[in-house]
C-alpha cells in the first residue's frame, strides 16, 4: 500500500508479470468519490520492458481498467525516461502536466527576510471562505492542465481538498489562514512529519491573485513552520505553474525530480461516417 498525498491509502494490485516489471494500479477513493466515476493511477514497474512483453502489458493493463469500469487513469514517469514517452502513448495515454520536487532544507538555520503577514489556524467558520477560495483560486495540476477534463470537476477536487483539510483527519495536518474571521485571503494545507514539512496547498482570493499577497503567504508559513522546529520542506508543483516557482525561487528553494504526467482516458468509439 502507498498513501497519495491527499492523505489517502492506496491500494496497488499488481498484474500480469512474475518479476514486477509491468507495474500495479490503483484506485484513487477520494478523486473517484468527488468526480462520480472510478479514477485510477497506473505506476510502472521497471525502466522498460522488452518489445516482446508489450503486448501482454497492454492487454493486462486494459483488462485491469475496464475490468474497474475506470474512466481516467494518471501516470508519472520520470522526463529522462525514454521508452515509457513513447510507449504509454501506444497505450492511449496523453501528456498533461509536468511535475517537479521542491525542498528546502535547513529552515532552522534560514535567514528569512520579514513577513508582513502572520497565519492563524484555521477555525470552523472559515469553512465558506476557504471553499469559495479553493473553488476558483486554481489554473494549474493536472487536471486543470488535460483539455479533454471539465474544470468544473478540476475546481470541485480543490474545494473538497479544502473541506478535507480544515476537517484534520490526518495526523500532523495543518491548515493555515491569512486573514481576520470573516476576511479570509488566502490559506496553506501542510502536513508536518517530525521536522519536515510538506505544503500540499495554497491559495489566495482570486481578486488577489497578481498582488504580492501570493508570496507573503508562502514567506509567512516559513516563518510559522520555522518557529514550530521545521527543517526541511518539501512539496510537488507543476512545472507549468511559473509563478508559483517563481516565488519558490525567491524563497531559496531547488528544483528536482522533474516527472511528466499522461492521463488515460476511456476510449469513445468512433462514430461511423455514411
Amino acid at each position: 500500500m502507498s498513501q497519495d498525498r491527499s492523505g489517502y491509502t492506496l491500494r496497488y494490485e499488481k498484474f500480469g508479470s512474475v518479476d514486477d516489471s509491468f507495474g500495479c494500479a490503483a484506485l484513487i477513493p477520494w478523486d473517484s468519490d468527488i468526480f462520480g466515476f472510478p479514477v485510477a493511477q497506473y505506476r510502472i514497474g521497471s525502466d522498460r520492458i522488452e518489445e516482446s512483453q508489450t503486448a501482454a502489458l497492454s492487454e493486462s493493463l486494459h483488462s485491469w481498467l475496464h475490468r474497474n469500469d475506470v474512466a481516467l487513469c494518471s501516470c508519472a514517469i520520470p522526463a529522462s525516461n525514454a521508452f515509457w514517452k513513447t510507449y504509454l502513448l501506444r497505450l492511449g495515454f496523453q501528456w498533461t502536466d509536468l511535475g517537479l520536487r521542491v525542498t528546502l532544507n535547513g529552515l532552522n538555520k534560514a535567514s528569512l527576510r520579514p513577513a508582513r503577514f502572520t497565519l492563524r489556524k484555521a477555525v470552523a467558520s472559515d469553512s465558506d471562505a476557504i471553499g469559495a477560495i479553493a473553488g476558483q483560486a486554481f489554473h494549474h495540476g493536472r487536471y486543470h492542465a488535460d483539455p479533454r477534463f471539465p474544470n468544473e470537476l478540476a475546481d470541485r477536487r480543490y474545494r473538497q481538498w479544502a473541506t478535507n483539510a480544515l476537517a484534520g483527519r490526518n495526523r500532523g495536518e495543518r491548515l493555515y489562514v491569512m486573514g481576520e474571521p470573516g476576511n479570509v485571503q488566502g490559506f496553506y494545507h501542510v502536513t508536518v512529519d517530525e521536522s519536515v514539512a510538506d505544503l500540499l496547498l495554497a491559495a489566495v482570493a482570486p481578486e488577489l491573485q497578481g498582488t504580492m499577497l501570493g508570496f507573503d503567504l508562502y514567506l509567512a508559513v516559513l516563518h510559522t513552520l520555522k518557529e514550530s522546529g521545521v527543517r526541511r520542506v518539501v512539496s510537488t508543483i507543476s512545472g507549468m505553474n511559473t509563478p508559483v516557482m517563481n516565488v519558490y525561487s525567491m524563497l531559496g528553494f531547488r528544483f528536482s525530480d522533474p516527472e511528466i504526467i499522461y492521463h488515460w482516458h476511456v476510449p469513445r468509439p468512433q462514430l461511423e461516417v455514411a
